[in-house]
């Protein structure tokens, strides 16, 4: 037997898996595709309780934002009065600013208004 006849004949002849084996072999793709499916939703069922997870987090979530608008109406109210106060201090910085140094705020008109008084030599 040549060469050529004995690997036109090894062409030919395929060998055939047992019926185990075959099934395997014909639907690999789907056993892997099937086990990686069924490793999922183990991991997501069991391993990470999956939708009780969900519910726990929207808590956390719903309790993160009350405490947000707490916060937000606490700085509201500080901020206020802070505004207030920096208000106040700035009436007192200005009148002691017009008194002792004579300061006009930008616009204004100074008047100086002074008393005569009467000439005592007069008849």
């Amino acid at each position: 037997m040549s060469i050529k006849a004995f690997i036109q004949s090894a062409k030919g002849q395929k060998k055939k898996p047992n019926k185990l084996f075959g099934f395997f072999y014909n639907y690999q793709i789907t056993i892997i595709l099937l086990v990686l499916l069924i490793t999922l939703i183990r991991q997501s069922f069991l391993a990470n309780n999956f939708p009780f997870v969900l519910y726990d987090k929207q808590q956390i979530i719903n309790q993160n934002i009350s405490v947000n608008q707490t916060l937000d109406e606490k700085n509201k109210q500080l901020s206020i009065g802070l505004k207030a106060e920096s208000e106040a201090n700035m009436e007192i910085l200005e009148s002691i600013a017009r008194y002792k140094f004579g300061l006009l705020k930008e616009g204004e008109r100074y008047y100086q208004i002074s008393q005569s008084t009467p000439n005592q030599n007069k008849p």
